[in-house]
């Protein structure tokens, strides 16, 4: 689903992409580790699931998911979710509130 994410992303539909993961893991709750699953339940939203999950698996979108677990432990990130605001780390979905705050500061900053 991660290495679907960055597919998504390379070709322009990950919010898509994400409201669909979303949606049939926690609403339309699915085995969404098993990847017929994952494949039906793309299509039904919409998308191309075999061809996400075909290229999924390129070495360059593997790598791509590598690199950006290691940026991300880098910069101290241990767990989801975790959100940057500039250099500030937040973690934890009781800190989504924090996050809007410190965009909201950022772009007032910014002005």
């Amino acid at each position: 689903l991660m290495r679907g994410a960055l597919v998504a992303k390379d070709e322009g539909f990950l919010p898509a992409y994400m409201e669909a993961v979303f949606h049939h893991m926690w609403e339309a709750p699915k085995k969404m580790d098993d990847l017929d699953v994952i494949i039906a339940a793309l299509n039904e939203s919409g998308l191309e699931g075999e061809h996400i999950m075909e290229r999924s698996q390129e070495t360059g979108i593997k790598k791509a998911l590598i690199d950006n677990t290691n940026s991300a432990v880098e910069r101290g990130s241990f767990g989801i979710p975790t959100y940057f605001v500039n250099n500030d780390i937040y973690y934890g979905k009781d800190r989504l509130r924090d996050v809007e705050e410190a965009v909201i500061a950022l772009k007032a900053a910014v002005k």
